[in-house]
């Protein structure tokens, strides 16, 4: 790698733009090129001995022709991995996906010198807009250009001290462009918060606790946000007893500036104490008695938050609904994707090898635990809810780190009780921290790999039935992403359905409470980081069938 340092900025350039031939001897990671027979391939993630091809879960992506012309249109394209960041904060710049027969890239940071190469990553010693241009030339010297702007906030700690005082402007200066009025206006507690309301069908689950009587309970002065949030001139005092403490706590802790203010709407309605779950339909009213957990992250996460926080888009500017549903559309615009549920055999899949030997699908490293784990500070419960033919694994995760974290993009997978297929539609996500019950609900991709005998972990080779591997994307769209968190010593949970008579297979206490603890055992929780898709793991794990709510 060259590093580069110019002002304002420092660079590092990777990726040669004359890749080395492929050896089954060398080990890649995600972004490694080779050159194999003739094409420049790329490495989705970790790899060592698979030949390059493009059958579907290999691990390389075919790129190009080997110094010949892709016969496309010269165009230059800029992936980013995010668009606002913090000061000092490494911005990942990546011309991969530009056209044509491409000889060189140049990137231009501002009005600064240029530098050269397929990816750059960039940090920022200033605030403030700067602007990023991408020039490719082809092999004849013609060239095409791109630009794109990097926003660039204040680090985690903020300028001066939150007081009961400070004013919305004050705190957060760009309120407007994060829609900050919208998001409080379009959601006033007592207005949109029905314990009875729904939002995509979810109409047989209740709030407990609505936001009109949190508000209530928290002295959320109701006027002094209809009267003064426009202008910037809503005072903490005015959000009641809870948002400050919130703000003050998440600020220490490095949380953007730009995602605390849009959280606020919620903030200023989050409990101290831990809110009992909700679930959908009758829930724990019809529940095994035998539950798992809580069961702590046995890898022993650090403090994980993320930057890379979402424009809410409240206006639907294509641009921002691109980004706050990124995850959503991917599933619609990309062939890969189907919505057949037949994924049931796939006994290739890094899921097998994960679940066996607690290794990471996508890089092959160590989880780091022996139980339950996660990429984030959390606890684990399983439980099944149902009767009948109408039967939910229920995986309920509680967020023990002192700051909040999106969901958009999480994966989870983990070992339970097979369901050959029949009811992966239908599911919920559940979260107390959002009006009403749909509000914030996500589609999901979802697979389901019935297990042989010979692939079942050992651990769980004593459970007398046939068991599944499972995994499940989150993808929300079309709601604010304060509905989307979970919030610090809050619950949040998926339910999947199993269509069979579970009490039917598992007829006595000791084998239902074998069944919850394996789930919640086996499960593991991977947040996004970096708004990045969690494409390794989808791409490792094959995570290409997509379910509507």
């Amino acid at each position: 790698m060259l590093f580069t340092s110019i002002a304002g900025a420092s660079v590092t350039v990777s990726g040669a733009e004359s890749p080395p031939q492929w050896d089954s001897d060398t080990t890649y990671t995600g972004g490694d090129r080779v050159v194999h027979e003739g094409y420049i391939w790329e490495a989705k993630w970790w790899t060592h001995g698979t030949e390059p091809s493009t059958k579907t879960g290999n691990p390389w992506k075919q790129i190009r022709e080997e110094g010949g012309g892709s016969g496309e249109e010269l165009k230059a394209v800029i992936e980013m991995s995010a668009t606002t960041v913090t000061v000092d904060e490494d911005v990942t710049l990546d011309a991969s996906k530009s056209t044509g027969d491409i000889d060189t890239y140049e990137w231009t940071v501002d009005d600064r010198d240029p530098i050269t190469g397929v990816e750059t990553t960039v940090s920022f010693d200033t605030t403030g807009d700067h602007t990023v241009t991408l020039t490719v030339t082809n092999t004849d010297e013609d060239t095409a250009t791109a630009e794109k702007t990097v926003t660039v906030e204040s680090d985690g700690g903020g300028s001066g001290d939150l007081t009961p005082e400070t004013t919305i402007k004050e705190f957060f200066p760009k309120y407007e462009d994060r829609y900050i009025p919208d998001i409080f206006l379009d959601f006033m507690p007592g207005e949109n918060d029905g314990g009875h309301g729904s939002h995509g069908g979810h109409s047989t689950t209740t709030v407990k606790w609505t936001d009109a009587e949190k508000a209530a309970d928290f002295n959320v002065d109701l006027d002094a946000i209809r009267n003064n949030v426009s202008d910037g001139s809503l005072t903490f005092d005015s959000l009641g007893t809870q948002a400050l403490d919130w703000a003050k706590q998440f600020r220490s802790k490095g949380l953007p500036d730009h995602a605390i203010a849009q959280l606020l709407p919620r903030l200023m309605l989050l409990p101290d104490k831990t809110e009992d779950p909700t679930f959908q339909g009758p829930g724990r009213a019809e529940a095994w008695d035998e539950t798992a957990g809580p069961v702590p992250a046995s890898n022993d996460p650090s403090l994980f938050y993320q930057e890379q926080w979402p424009t809410d888009a409240r206006n639907e500017k294509e641009e921002e609904v691109k980004e706050r549903d990124r995850v959503y559309f991917q599933a619609k615009n990309d062939p890969a994707w189907s919505d057949d549920f037949e994924y049931i055999d796939n006994y290739d899949s890094a899921l097998l090898d994960t679940l066996q030997n607690d290794t990471h699908p996508a890089t092959g490293d160590p989880l780091g635990g022996d139980r339950f784990t996660a990429n984030a500070p959390m606890e684990a419960n399983a439980e099944i809810h149902g009767s009948d033919w109408f039967w939910h694994q229920v995986l309920l995760f509680k967020n023990t780190s002192p700051v909040p974290y999106h969901l958009d993009g999480a994966v989870i997978w983990w070992l339970g009780p097979a369901n050959f297929g029949k009811t992966m539609s239908a599911g919920a996500y559940n979260n107390e921290q959002r009006p009403r019950p749909g509000y914030g609900h996500p589609q999901r991709d979802i697979i389901e790999i019935t297990l042989e005998d010979k692939h079942v972990p050992e651990d769980y080779a004593d459970i007398d039935s046939t068991l599944s591997a499972y995994a499940v994307r989150l993808a929300y769209h079309d709601s604010p992403y304060n509905m989307r968190t979970a919030y610090p010593g809050q619950y949040w949970s998926i339910e999947v359905s199993v269509g069979e008579p579970l009490t039917n297979k598992f007829d006595t206490p000791e084998k239902r409470q074998r069944v919850v603890d394996m789930i919640a055992e086996t499960a593991h929780v991977e947040l996004e980081t970096d708004m990045d898709l969690n494409d390794d793991v989808v791409d490792a794990i094959e995570l290409y069938n997509r379910v509507g709510n």
